[in-house]
This record gives C-alpha cells, sequence and structure tokens, in this order.
C-alpha cells in the first residue's frame, strides 16, 4: 500500500515567513480571488487522494440502497489503499460493534459478527479511541477469533475508529494476508479516511434514516467527564464555547467550483477578520499579540491553501475540506516531538474553527452572546480575557489545559466561579447550549445530565449557598479553639476584585496579595504608575487591616514574553524569587517605589519569595533602602512604617527559619512550595502526586520543627498554602502549633467554624503520639480522630 504524495502533506508546512507588521502585497491579495474556483495546478494519479475522495463521494451518490453504498464504498477503498480485507463496523446504540460492510471476508458475516465494546482487536480500537497495529494478528493478546467471517488467513491488522464530537461511531479495518509494516503515512491515510466516513455516518447522506438517528442520539447520550476540581462550588447553565465547534454540515459536495468559491470568500474573510484584530488595538481584547500575528502567518499560508483546494476539488464541501486538512495536520503534529509544533496545533485548530464559522456565515465571531446562566468551556484561555464576560451571567467554568496555580485559576478563585479543568474532552463531547454541570468540589462534569442527575445537583448548590450563607452569618465571632487558642485567619488575594471579601468574610487582613499578575498579562513591564494604583486601591478597600503584598514571584516556570529567562531544565528550582530580584534590580525596584508611594502615611507589608538563604534579606533589604533613600531625596512621602518578612518555601530556607527570623519582622510559610520540595515530587505532576501528601508525619514533624525553631525568635510566623483548604490538614497544621493563616476567600467561613470545633491541645497531642509513626500518611486515622472528636470537617 503506497501512499501517495498528496496525502503526506508536511507538518502544516512551514508558512510563508511575513514579517510580523508586513502586510501582503496588492497584487498577492489579487491572486487570492476566484482564480481559485478552477482545480488546483497538476494532476494526481490513479492512487491520489483526489481520486479516492472522488470515488467515495460517487458511492455514496448511487441511487441503490444504504447497504449497497456501504459495499461499494467499502470496495473503493481496499482497491485504493491495495488491502486483502477492508471491513467497517459500527457502533450500535446498545455499545455493540457490528460488521455492516466487508471486502474480502465472508459477507455473510454482514450483521452476524457483533463484538462487545473492548472485545478484540476491533473493540480495542474503539475502547481506546486510537489506531492499533500490528502484523500478526493471531498473536496479539486481545485478539478474538470470529470464525464466520473466514479470516483465518490473515495476518496483518490496522484499524482506526471513526471518531465524530469526541465518541467513536465505529472502526474502519484494514488487513493484509502478509505479515507486513504498516507504514506511518500508510496510518495517517486510513486515518483520513476514517475521518471522512465518521462524517458520513453522522450526516445521513449513508445510513437509513433511523441508523442515522440511533448514531445521533449516541452523539447526544448524557456525559460524566473526570477532571480536576479547581474552584470549589456548583455551576449549572447552558454550555458556551469560547471558540465554538463548527457547526454541522455536508459531507460531499454537489458543485465543486461552488464550494471552491466558497472556501475562497471564507479565506478572504477570515484574512480579513485576523488584519483587523491586528490593526485594531481596541479589538485585541485580551488576547496576546503575537498568537494573532501567527494566525495571520497561517491565514496567508499558500500551502494551507492550496490543500483545502485540493480537498474541495476531490469532492468534498468547503467545510469537509476545512476538517479534513485540520484532521491530517492534528495526526502530525500531535506525535511531534517539538514542543514548538504541538503548540501551534491549538493555533490551527483555531484557525480551522474561525474558517468554519466563516463559512457558515456567522458574524459575531469572537463575540460570544452568554446566557443568563453560563457555562464556558475553552481548552485555555488568559485571565484578561475571563475579566471580559459578564460575571453575573458567567457561572462556571471548564478548562482543558490549565493548572491549579494559574492566572486564570487565580482570578476565578478571586470571583468564587466553580472551575475544573484536566476534561479536555469536554471540548468534542459539549454542544452549544447544552445543558451542563459542574462540580468544582469533585472536579466532575456532566454534559446533557438526566433529570435526577439535575435534581441532584439543583439540591446540593441549594445546600452549598446556604452554606454559604451561614458562613457569612459567623463572620464577627472569634476563631478561638474550644480551649481558648486565638487563631488569625488573614485572606489570600491578588487582584482588587479580591478585596470585598475582606468585609463578607471577616477576615483579619491580606496575608497575602499577588503581585504577579500584573507582570505575567501584558507584554511590557507595567509601570511604577499602573502598579502604584492597583497597590492604593488594594490598601484604600482593606480600610484600615493589614495587607502583605508579596512581591513578584516571577522566574523559574512563571514568565512574560517579555522577560529573557532561557531554558531551564527545572524551573521551579531555578531563576526566580528573590533571586531574580537580586540579579536584575530593574524589575524589582519600580515595584518597591510603587508600593513606597501607594502605602505613603500608612504601614506597608511586603514580603519577598522564594528566599533560601539569610543573606539573601541583606541583599534585597539593600535594594528597599536605595528606594527609600531615593524617596527621601526626592521629598515624597513615605509608609509610616514599614514591615519585611520572607517566604519559607525550600527545606534550605525551613531548615535556618530561626537565623532568617532574625532579620525580618515576619514570616510565612508557603505550603505549596514547600512540600514539593520535601518529596521532591512535582505537585502538578501526575505521576507523582500520590507521593505528595502533606498528611506524611515526616512532613509534619518538619514542619512542628521549623514552627518551633522561630517561635523562640519571637518572629510572627504564618501558614499560606492550598493545603488549608483541606480541613484535615489545617486541623493539622493548628496541631502542629500554626497560630496564623492566610487562606484562599472561599474557605475562610469553613476554617474558622473548623478552629471553632477542635480542643486544639487535644489535637496536639494526638498528633505528637503518631508523628514518629511509619505509615505513608496519618490523614485515614487523624479524619477519624477529628470525626469522633466532633470536629466541623464540611
Amino acid at each position: 500500500m503506497r501512499t501517495p504524495p498528496n496525502m503526506r502533506c508536511a507538518p502544516c508546512t512551514t508558512p510563508t515567513v511575513w514579517t510580523t507588521s508586513a502586510r501582503p502585497r496588492e497584487a498577492e491579495k489579487a491572486a487570492m480571488s476566484i482564480e481559485n474556483t478552477r482545480p488546483p495546478h497538476g494532476g494526481h494519479g490513479e492512487q491520489g487522494i483526489t481520486v479516492l475522495l472522488k470515488r467515495m463521494r460517487d458511492a455514496v451518490a448511487l441511487d441503490s440502497s444504504a447497504q449497497e453504498r456501504l459495499d461499494v464504498l467499502t470496495k473503493v477503498i481496499a482497491s485504493h489503499v491495495v488491502a486483502d480485507v477492508c471491513s467497517i463496523y459500527l457502533r450500535r446504540p446498545d455499545d455493540l460493534l457490528e460488521l455492516y460492510s466487508t471486502e474480502g471476508l465472508n459477507p455473510q458475516a454482514v450483521h452476524i459478527t457483533r463484538m462487545q465494546w473492548g472485545e478484540g482487536l476491533v473493540g480495542a480500537v474503539a475502547q481506546r479511541h486510537t489506531p492499533l497495529v500490528t502484523s500478526n494478528a493471531p498473536k496479539h493478546p486481545a485478539f478474538s477469533y470470529r470464525p464466520e467471517t473466514g479470516e483465518d488467513p490473515l495476518q496483518s491488522f490496522l484499524g482506526v475508529p471513526l471518531i465524530r464530537s469526541g465518541k467513536t461511531l465505529g472502526v474502519l479495518v484494514v488487513q493484509n494476508k502478509a505479515p507486513r509494516e504498516y507504514t506511518h503515512e500508510e496510518i495517517e491515510a486510513v486515518q483520513a479516511v476514517a475521518t471522512l466516513l465518521a462524517e458520513i455516518a453522522a450526516s445521513g447522506e449513508l445510513l437509513s434514516q433511523e441508523e442515522t438517528e440511533a448514531v445521533g442520539a449516541m452523539l447526544h447520550r448524557p456525559e460524566k467527564l473526570k477532571g480536576f476540581g479547581i474552584v470549589s462550588g456548583v455551576a449549572i447553565g447552558k454550555a458556551v464555547f469560547l471558540q465554538p465547534p463548527a457547526p454541522k454540515h455536508k459531507v460531499f459536495a454537489k458543485d465543486p467550483a461552488g464550494d471552491a468559491a466558497r472556501l475562497e470568500e471564507g479565506l478572504t474573510d477570515l484574512r480579513q477578520s485576523v488584519d483587523d484584530m491586528l490593526a485594531d488595538n481596541s479589538s485585541l481584547s485580551g488576547v496576546s499579540r503575537e498568537v494573532l500575528e501567527t494566525y495571520r502567518l497561517f491565514a496567508y499560508d499558500r500551502g494551507w491553501k492550496d490543500r483545502l483546494r485540493a480537498a474541495v476539488f476531490s469532492g468534498l464541501t468547503a467545510e469537509s475540506a476545512v476538517e479534513q486538512v485540520k484532521a491530517e495536520n492534528r495526526a502530525r503534529l500531535s506525535q511531534s516531538r517539538d514542543p514548538y509544533l504541538r503548540e501551534r496545533l491549538h493555533d490551527l485548530d483555531d484557525l480551522s474553527n474561525r474558517l468554519l464559522r466563516h463559512l457558515a456565515g456567522d458574524k459575531n465571531i469572537g463575540k460570544r452572546a452568554l446566557y443568563d446562566e453560563t457555562i464556558l468551556i475553552a481548552r485555555t484561555m488568559g485571565p484578561a480575557e475571563l475579566l471580559e464576560y459578564d460575571r453575573k451571567r458567567l457561572k462556571g467554568l471548564v478548562l482543558g489545559e490549565v493548572s491549579a496555580t494559574s492566572h486564570v485559576a487565580i482570578v476565578a478563585r478571586a470571583l468564587k466561579i466553580p472551575m475544573v479543568t484536566g476534561a479536555p474532552e469536554a471540548m468534542e463531547l459539549t454542544e452549544d447550549g447544552d445543558q451542563t454541570i459542574v462540580d468544582g468540589d469533585a472536579g466532575e462534569i456532566y454534559v446533557r445530565p438526566t433529570a435526577d442527575v439535575l435534581d441532584s445537583y439543583r439540591t446540593k448548590k441549594s445546600r452549598y449557598q446556604e452554606l454559604e450563607a451561614s458562613y457569612e452569618s459567623e463572620k464577627s465571632l472569634a476563631s478561638v479553639s474550644k480551649d481558648g487558642v486565638a487563631v488569625e485567619i488573614l485572606m489570600n488575594a491578588g487582584l482588587a476584585l479580591d478585596m470585598p471579601f475582606l468585609e463578607q468574610t471577616g477576615a483579619a487582613g491580606v496575608g497575602l496579595f499577588r503581585t504577579e499578575l500584573q507582570f505575567l498579562i501584558g507584554s511590557q513591564l507595567p509601570s511604577v504608575a499602573t502598579q502604584e494604583t492597583l497597590y492604593r486601591e488594594a490598601l484604600d478597600l482593606a480600610d484600615g487591616k493589614p495587607v502583605v503584598f508579596r512581591t513578584a514571584d516571577i522566574g523559574g516556570d512563571k514568565t512574560a514574553p517579555y522577560m529573557d529567562h532561557g531554558n531551564e531544565i527545572n524551573p521551579a528550582m531555578g531563576w526566580r524569587g528573590v533571586r531574580m530580584a537580586v540579579d536584575r534590580p530593574g524589575m524589582i525596584r519600580p515595584q518597591m517605589r510603587a508600593l513606597l508611594s501607594a502605602a505613603a502615611e500608612r504601614t506597608l507589608w511586603v514580603m519577598f519569595p522564594f528566599v533560601t538563604l539569610p543573606g539573601e534579606i541583606d541583599d534585597i533589604r539593600d535594594l528597599l533602602d536605595r528606594e527609600i533613600d531615593r524617596a527621601r531625596r526626592r521629598d515624597k512621602a513615605l509608609p509610616a512604617d514599614i514591615k519585611i518578612g520572607a517566604m519559607i518555601e525550600t527545606p534550605a530556607s525551613a531548615w535556618r527559619a530561626d537565623l532568617i527570623a532574625q532579620k525580618v519582622d515576619f514570616l510565612s510559610v508557603g505550603g505549596n512550595d514547600l512540600a514539593q520540595f520535601y518529596f521532591a515530587a512535582d505537585r502538578d505532576s501526575e505521576r507523582v502526586q500520590r507521593r505528595y501528601d502533606p498528611m506524611n508525619p515526616g512532613f509534619l514533624s518538619f514542619l512542628k520543627n521549623t514552627v518551633e525553631k522561630v517561635s523562640r525568635t519571637g518572629t510572627p510566623l504564618s501558614y499560606c498554602g492550598e493545603q488549608t483548604a483541606d480541613p484535615i490538614t489545617a486541623a493539622a497544621l493548628v496541631g502542629v502549633g500554626v497560630r496564623q493563616f492566610s487562606l484562599p476567600a472561599a474557605f475562610v467561613g469553613p476554617f474558622r467554624r473548623l478552629v471553632r470545633s477542635l480542643e486544639a491541645k487535644a489535637v496536639s497531642d494526638w498528633l505528637e503520639a503518631h508523628l514518629h509513626a511509619p505509615e505513608v500518611t496519618l490523614r485515614p486515622a487523624f479524619a477519624q480522630f477529628l470525626k469522633d472528636s466532633g470536629a466541623a470537617l464540611e
């Protein structure tokens, strides 16, 4: 089976290299007109993709029964790929895979042979949603022998799923008698055919009306997706896509020249829309110019256009041509080892989706209307984009590719928008307007939920709202344990939008105000004036309560486009925090200048991140002293008092915390980083997450030792970390001696209630008796102890 050159198009071929500010010459624009309704220059051989697609179109157009058309289609595919056997299995509503057509197997087996989901090689392809290739099928562990098919002499097997809207609708199988290795190009060719078969099955152009309706029912089944909860809470609403999927369309064209004209018009509209976005700064809407420049390079790429036109003149509609080329690009780029090329896959997908919407006549591209209760779905998005949406209508978020520490997650948490990530299939399985439930606590997403599930979650949402109201009613209560131990509760913030939660939650102040967001969302270093405005607004809204500003924790894995950060092998342990501040004072000194000015006549609390050695405090104090001297020379008003703090985020700084404490006014344990460095386990890595448990007795005893060291110096110490959102871990932290906490606003109420339900001494005594236990985690036993003692764990 020799794949023709046309089916081996290079990975999206490198676009014509325009300068980022240059526009195509007018002559070139003129050349992009309806010249273009003629077939592409150059013929295709008898084995070409153009010939195959034309033959497939002719088969579908036959005036005969659905079965006869499908049988002809199977013969066409078999002859084209030079296979001894070609078979098409379709998924039935009961999830059985039925042999619908074959060329090469016993025809009596059609509609008789059925495979369970996951059974045999065919079932394995359907279950895994990926191709399966073997040169010795009978020896494969998944092989299931079906004597009625007459497949005894067959050795080589290539099976490809028919995927539509994220669901497997069937399997296309190619088999040969001789053992052989199918090449990468041959697999891609069969995948291209499988993509079309899935479109045909869903379009109604081949199957009977009853069978087409069955396929449609499968595509619209209720779905339960499992991801990771990022922001707690329950949201119920209708799905809206940041970039909506393509509208439904026919697969084969009745008038190829007419579809070529439509394609050209769509490309022209697409290019103009990208040009307009680049020309009009106000239309950028938070999307970085660099991304739009990349869109522009691809939009004007001649190779992309030629492949689209070749697919149209093979007999596909303009929409199917876009889908076909998009699938080819995805098949190639998703396998690339080059991270740059893999990233470009998102750009190409987005560009293709935009072109499909232009072809459908969508005039509101980029202006998504929201329902009264909306669940926004996106592969990824930036924090600035999120802030542009109407927060009264935006109830929940489903993002495919963000971490719990991403800045869009920080903003969503500040806005209390329930959010789930880690379920990228939501993009394929959901349609615009589908009823959707987001469970930010369980990390679950329900698409088109059944009535009983919907009722259950309405009850859960109502209970959640009642809990929120009860926490707010307790905001004036003292956070003191049953045995009189006072615990101070502050909250985390990063935006002026967060500050009203001080009043709503009754928090004693802001224990961590993250300042790096301004540095990461822009295309250049934020000005002193811009920073000063934010800091002053935060202080004003705090109304006298302390606000601890952490200087920008940038560098490492948090970099901005304007930063020359290089390629660090382990960025989390690299050039970041106070290390970068000391080495690049041009970044930190303007921030210090803004903080000093914003806090004039008030107390400035400033904390430096990622301090590992006591000497780094001396270095950073020297930079701060220079800014203080500069302000005095210019007769600028200064803060009435300045409190200096350091974050303890590494075992090195925790071990010498008593020495660091002598150089500062306060300390804060950064629990997220400290735990991951203690365990040498990346908290964002699925492979090692089970090795990252703050309830490990070794980690708790390490924390207890640090707390006791600092306590002897008299320097206040707080704890800041996502672990405080877990009541089991939060209670343990109280038990090891932590008396001040800074946590997300959503957890202030539950934590206050927890503290008030504890006997602090009893918790400490229990932990003291178990800190030397050999167990990997104390969680189950400690949870039972808390439950038995009446602790408020919900």
